[in-house]
């Protein structure tokens, strides 16, 4: 990384990255996300926009394409784009509302 300050998307593009590594591995293989894992990711990191998800399981389940109970970094991605795309419909609805 450049020795210059991060913008803050830069910094929020890190924060994702981050945060995965950070639960990624402490159980099983180092980079992915176990069932525990995801878990308690979510819990601990997206308690609000998560909150009415249902059950993590199938959570987890819809997002694990290949499977194999554990979420790599793309397949965490895709929850990540998840999130990002409802905050946008939110935006816009606000926008809309003014």
């Amino acid at each position: 990384m450049a020795a210059e300050p991060l913008t803050e998307l830069e910094a929020a593009i890190e924060t994702v990255v981050n945060t995965f590594f950070t639960f990624a591995g402490r159980e099983g293989r180092k980079g992915s996300l176990s069932v525990n894992e995801f878990k308690e990711l979510v819990t601990q990191q997206l308690p609000h926009l998560l909150k009415d998800v249902g059950s993590l399981d199938e959570k987890m389940k819809s997002l694990d394409v290949n499977q194999d109970s554990e979420l790599k970094f793309s397949e965490y991605w895709r929850l990540i784009g998840e999130l990002a795309k409802e905050m946008r419909r939110e935006k816009a609805l606000e926008i809309r509302k003014k």
